[in-house]
């Protein structure tokens, strides 16, 4: 009898999307270990049984509108159930639906549990069935972006695909490996076949799709995704087949930043399979004059990296973006046909008032190419630029707080007028206004692959 690892996507994050992360980590598994691989999404099976209400409803939205106010209710019913489950684990205590999720687990009889938790919301369930499959005598890894060091202080954490490779390889004995030495095979195909598509809060099946390893423009000051990660592109064709594979007709490019040659062969390649799908880009001069083409290929929305209407700020940032090029781009995307989301961040360090109203004056210029606007407040992070040179954009005392599962949370001071509790009542004050903006519904902020969904 072959032996069993088995990856699970724990409860809580958004379940409208398969996991990305255990599909590939599926793929890259199988065709690496004579092995047998399963992936399990606990946190979709979560939300199906806990949400029963929301599903039934889904054969009755039948427009967009009719899907964000179902998303907007599910959203407000299931974000307060979330920080009472965190609760209990932090307590000690089982959170919901916990006898029937570590069932699933051990109904599967794995030798091997590989938990991947993308988001930190992730780590709180994560652990409880983590200690829970420990005291059973079952072996448990975990690995991710949103590990927490507490996780890793009561399982081993992997870094990447490989090295759950060679974990498993020492566990089962040499003899499981495909390949000998360092050999791997890496053309990887996801695979979501193991996956309810009846688990998932949406009318139509939107595959998410990763083509390169991290961001190629790493200069972002604020962003940590890219940290010690070396930019590699995936191999097109894999990619075609893992689109091909699947079956749906909706796919979501959850790359942090394409490149534009890389983005025209994408157009390229998707042009022909008569499918829609959803990516993240700068808003850069290059790509004008791209926009019908990518339109032709199936693409039907971006999200926009834009974060300031302030030129200052954004050389600040180091977004490497020119004001009047983003309205440019935003023209001629909208013109094309695409949907556009504009990310904006409020409070960046050194911001001012006057430059907060900047932005709210680009947002009202340019609200006919706008479809979305989806706001936050900046937040320090560790291995960030501006976490490792805090003096240059004016932040002082830095300080963090334990927490009992999270890592640490940061705290600072700025010297400017505009600090996060300062930015927060700005944006406040004009919410009502942004929101005016919107022509989509605002719950597709969250769930922005839904979108696609209804092109």
């Amino acid at each position: 009898m072959p032996r069993k690892i088995l990856l699970v996507y724990a409860p809580f994050c958004m379940p409208t999307v398969m996991p990305y992360s255990t599909s590939y980590l599926k793929g890259f598994l199988s065709n690496n270990l004579n092995v047998d691989v399963h992936c399990l999404d606990l946190n979709a099976k979560f939300h199906r049984m806990r949400f029963p209400q929301f599903y039934e409803r889904l054969g009755r939205t039948g427009d967009m509108l009719s899907q964000g106010e179902l998303l907007s209710e599910f959203d407000a019913a299931a974000r307060p159930l979330y920080a009472e489950n965190n609760k209990r684990v932090v307590n000690n205590a089982q959170p919901e639906l916990y006898k029937e999720l570590l069932s699933a687990i051990l109904d599967k009889n794995p030798d091997i549990v590989a938990f991947s938790i993308v988001y930190s919301s992730q780590c709180f369930y994560a652990l409880a069935l983590i200690n829970a499959l420990k005291k059973k005598g079952v072996n448990c890894v975990a690995g991710g972006p949103a590990v927490s060091s507490k996780i890793g202080a009561h399982v081993r954490c992997m870094k990447n695909e490989v090295e759950l490779l060679q974990y498993a390889a020492e566990k089962f004995g040499g003899d499981c490996k495909k390949f000998e030495g360092k050999a791997h095979n890496c053309s990887t195909v996801p695979d979501f076949s193991d996956y309810n598509k009846d688990d998932y809060l949406t009318k139509d099946i939107v595959i998410p799709v990763k083509t390169c390893s991290t961001c190629f423009y790493k200069q972002c000051a604020f962003c940590a995704h890219f940290a010690d990660v070396a930019y590699l592109e995936y191999d097109l064709e894999n990619i075609k087949r893992t689109i091909v594979k699947s079956g749906a007709r909706s796919f979501f490019f959850i790359d942090d930043m394409i490149t534009k040659q890389r983005l025209m062969e994408i157009a390229a390649m998707m042009k022909p399979l008569k499918v829609r799908w959803w990516c993240q880009l700068r808003p850069t001069k290059d790509l004008l004059g791209s926009f019908k083409e990518l339109y032709d290929s199936g693409l039907r929305s971006i999200c926009w990296g834009i974060e300031s209407g302030n030129q200052r700020i954004l050389d600040l940032m180091k977004k490497g973006t020119i004001v009047e090029d983003i309205k440019s781009v935003l023209k001629e995307s909208h013109e094309a046909g695409i949907k556009n989301t504009a990310y904006i961040m409020f409070g960046f360090p050194g911001e001012t008032k006057a430059e907060f109203l900047d932005t709210i004056n680009f947002l009202k210029n340019n609200d006919a190419n706008i479809d979305l606007v989806s706001p936050s407040i900046f937040g320090l992070q560790k291995r960030s630029a501006i976490y490792k040179n805090p003096g240059t954009f004016g932040i002082t005392n830095i300080t963090t707080e334990k927490r009992t599962v999270l890592d640490e949370r940061i705290s600072y001071k700025v010297e400017a007028e505009m600090d996060r509790e300062y930015a927060k009542k700005m944006r406040g004050k004009y919410i009502k206004m942004i929101r005016k903006i919107n022509k989509l519904p605002r719950a597709f902020a969250a769930y922005k692959e839904q979108v696609l969904v209804y092109s």
